[in-house]
């Protein structure tokens, strides 16, 4: 006998302006069931997600939980009902407790009003034991535990709200190979507790493993949903495709032709291990891979940002020591453009401001005349075609990709040798992108090295000479950008 549907989800559409983020899509969780939801990037199954968990409430289409229509209006609501939503970033607080994490927001307290802790630990350690994590101290700061076990206490946390219904967003994609296992031993703990578990992940091995049925979604449309025993990795690939798979190609390590201007050695930090590649002088290297596979950690410590524990970084030929800071790395011949753009702009400033600001001990002082960081911002601007182009104009003023313009801009002030691009085209029209992707051909062609960081293949593939593919922190292949596809880039994540 089918076990009880607790949600199900009819003609689901969702616009966003003139996106058509889902369309006609219907979708069902049963008792104790983990379903997972798989698609491409833009396939829509956040905006699914995050109308199950209330984050959207306006679209159109049917939504019965237990057989009721409902319409929820908010997570709050969402959370009342049963369903919790543990988001890719997690929201612990390293600081509290462990037992402090489960209780944040709702701590429980005596007939005096008094929070009552005594009640709280024994409370927390009787519910991790159920789960088989009697290991984890409830006393000590989360912080001090990996990534890890902080996700299993996220997990709890929201089973200790109420939730019988989890939606877990990307939940291994920072983990290491020995968490994602305790992960998924909790999640066949929570099956047995007849708790329903909705699963988004890249890792399509991971879902053949945990899940009992997959929905595949593509372009904001249900494909199809499967069970588990029915499919394989390679059918998976082919339907978020839309295509069958095409037979790869021979993998081989390639080298550049010429001088050598980036090279990493072993290098081996928390989250990837004994990465080898090299940059050369007039050439793009593509380094994609799923989100959490390592890569946007590697280029942080490549630019200073994080430390690594061994390896060698050199760059045209000048080894960097064991820890340097991102300013050190820019003095050196690094540039990096992050992939949080907005994180980096300051949107209240001029162009000008945001273009020279790595740069100021360079013009000559740390407070220069707006004269001398025109005349050292102007050339940049004008040769990265920033529209419109004046540069006392405001950066919060201008689109996604004169934005991404501006940061790329930055480092044109003092030219480096290597460029480090990290989603360099995410969030940009069509145009926008194209523009981004001629400037950075230009980079090529005028003998700088170029490392496109994504997890977009598409852009990997465009604009690559080599592609390096990262999986679960190392390198799963590197090949010359010849008659690759994106089935080949995927079944190696």
């Amino acid at each position: 006998m089918a076990a009880p549907t607790i949600i199900e989800l009819k003609n689901i559409s969702k616009r966003f302006l003139s996106l058509q983020a889902l369309d006609q899509v219907d979708f069902d969780l049963r008792e104790g069931e983990t379903h997972a939801l798989v698609g491409e990037n833009g396939a829509g199954k956040s905006t699914l997600m995050r109308i199950l968990a209330g984050i959207y409430n306006q679209y159109d289409g049917q939504y019965l939980l237990r057989g009721e229509p409902v319409h929820l209006q908010t997570p709050r609501e969402a959370l009342d009902r049963g369903i919790g939503m543990i988001h890719q970033e997690l929201s612990v607080m390293p600081e509290l407790t462990v037992a402090e994490n489960l209780f944040l927001g709702r701590q429980m307290v005596n007939r005096w009003g008094i929070v009552d802790w005594k009640r709280m630990k024994s409370l927390a350690e009787e519910e991790l034991a159920k789960l088989g994590f009697e290991d984890i101290d409830v006393q000590r700061p989360l912080g001090i535990y990996p990534l890890g076990t902080q996700q299993v206490v996220e997990v709890l946390r929201v089973m200790l709200s109420g939730a019988q219904v989890l939606i877990m967003d990307e939940p291994t994609s920072a983990l290491s190979p020995p968490e994602v296992e305790r992960l998924i031993h909790l999640i066949n703990v929570l099956r047995q507790t007849k708790r329903s578990i909705i699963y988004i992940s890249h890792f399509l091995e991971e879902v053949i493993r945990v899940a009992d049925r997959i929905t595949v979604l593509r372009d904001g449309r249900k494909i199809s949903t499967l069970e588990k025993k029915e499919t394989n990795v390679d059918e998976l690939i082919s339907l978020i495709l839309g295509r069958e798979l095409k037979t790869p190609p021979l993998f081989v390590t390639t080298k550049p032709d010429g001088h050598v201007l980036l090279e990493l050695n072993n290098l081996t930090a928390d989250v990837f291990k004994d990465v080898s590649l090299t940059v050369g002088r007039g050439e793009i290297v593509g380094l994609y891979g799923a989100i959490g596979a390592g890569h946007f950690d590697l280029a942080r410590t490549i630019f200073g940002m994080y430390r690594f524990d061994q390896g060698t970084i050199t760059v045209d030929g000048h080894r960097f020591p064991g820890t340097f800071s991102s300013s050190y790395a820019i003095k050196h011949g690094l540039a990096y453009a992050t992939e949080s753009r907005r994180k980096t702009l300051l949107m209240d400033e001029a162009i000008y401001r945001n273009v020279t600001m790595p740069h100021l001990n360079r013009i000559g002082t740390l407070v220069p005349r707006p004269s001398q960081e025109l005349q050292v911002a102007e050339p940049a601007i004008e040769r990265v075609n920033i529209q419109p182009g004046n540069p006392l104009n405001t950066v919060g003023k201008l689109s996604g990709g004169n934005q991404q313009k501006v940061v790329i801009a930055r480092w044109l002030a003092f030219p480096p040798k290597v460029f480090i691009m990290s989603e360099p085209t995410r969030g940009m029209d069509v145009g926008a992108k194209r523009e981004v992707m001629n400037i950075l051909r230009e980079f090529r062609s005028q003998g700088y090295g170029v490392l496109v960081v994504s997890s977009e293949p598409e852009t990997v593939l465009e604009v690559s000479d080599r592609i390096m593919v990262m999986s679960r922190g190392r390198v799963a292949a590197e090949m010359a950008n010849v008659n690759l596809n994106k089935d080949v880039l995927m079944r190696l994540l």
